[in-house]
């Protein structure tokens, strides 16, 4: 890889890494890189679909630029600052020979590295397992074949049936990406979190950042489908043991004798959820905001709050 190749950087995490000079109350727990080097995907949610280079930003985060070889070298200076590296990736097949020799830079260096990829390359999720990644996420993103149409436009019946495929061969090492908020109702969302779990998967969730339109989904809303994705994954509930009215979740039913309280009270449904040490501050609000996904444990008081906003039957 040549020596100036460049590679943007989530801004708090070059403020752990001393790439820019300022501070940060809540700070990540995993490095987040960005190799976009024109995206030709057209995500209705992403500030740099379309090839659009000039954003420097991803969801809420600002993505400054630097030297990969400058980043390296700070990621492996003891002691290292991270346990995990991030990279995220804008969908670009032209530039997959210089993705994969960064991703091998990254696995030779010891530091346990996910990917993000998209449903369209599931052979190269498959490949790059083979190399050494420790785990991939794939930006599924809406959870039907409607939203899928009209916010990733992409084909739905080639790329479900691919990401099954991949969950199948490799699903302990995959994370699903679903947003909450492009228009799916919280049944149809459940039932693919149910699918996608079943298969063998595990869900990274997140909730509509509108930074190109729209509107973030309604707190209690979202609380319903942290609760579901992480008693589902537990396999403290199912989609089956649920009930819904006009989509909307009404009973979050637990299995054993265990009740809802007790089965959530630890706080980790409310907080972020993906690969091992990844908290993303700041990706779904702004500072001063309430999170939709807790970067940190929550306080009694926050634990409190969240359970309250489930307004369950």
């Amino acid at each position: 890889m040549p020596e100036d190749t460049q590679i943007r950087v989530s801004y708090g995490t070059a403020i752990v890494l001393g790439l820019v000079n300022a501070r940060q109350d809540v700070a990540p727990t995993t490095a987040y890189l960005l190799f976009d080097q024109g995206c030709i995907g057209s995500c209705s949610f992403c500030p740099r679909a379309n090839g659009n280079q000039q954003s420097k930003r991803l969801s809420r985060i600002t993505w400054p630029e630097f030297s990969f070889t400058t980043v390296l070298a700070r990621l492996t200076a003891e002691p290292r600052p991270f346990k995990r590296v991030c990279l995220q990736t804008g969908y670009n097949p032209a530039t997959t020979t210089l993705l994969k020799n960064l991703a091998r830079q990254l696995i030779n260096s010891g530091i346990a590295t996910s990917m993000t990829l998209s449903p369209s390359q599931t052979e190269l999720a498959l490949e790059m397992l083979d190399m050494g990644l420790d785990h991939i996420g794939i930006g599924l993103d809406a959870a039907s074949e409607e939203t899928y149409r009209e916010h990733k436009r992409k084909n739905w019946q080639e790329d479900w049936p691919a990401l099954l495929r991949l969950l199948n061969k490799a699903g302990e090492r995959i994370e699903v990406h679903l947003i909450f908020g492009l228009g799916d109702s919280e049944e149809a969302f459940a039932e693919r979190i149910q699918e996608i779990v079943s298969a063998g998967g595990k869900i990274s969730l997140f909730a509509l950042t509108p930074v190109n339109g729209g509107s973030a989904p309604e707190m209690s809303a979202y609380r319903r489908m942290q609760a579901f994705r992480y008693l589902c994954e537990q396999g403290k509930t199912s989609f089956a043991a649920c009930i819904f009215a006009g989509g909307r979740l009404t009973s979050l039913k637990t299995t054993g004798d265990e009740t809802l309280l007790s089965a959530l009270n630890n706080g980790e449904a409310f907080r972020t959820s993906g690969c091992g040490n990844c908290n993303r501050p700041y990706y779904n609000e702004r500072p001063g905001q309430k999170f939709y996904n807790y970067p940190r444990a929550l306080s009694a008081n926050e634990f409190s709050q969240a359970f309250s906003e489930l307004l369950l039957d």
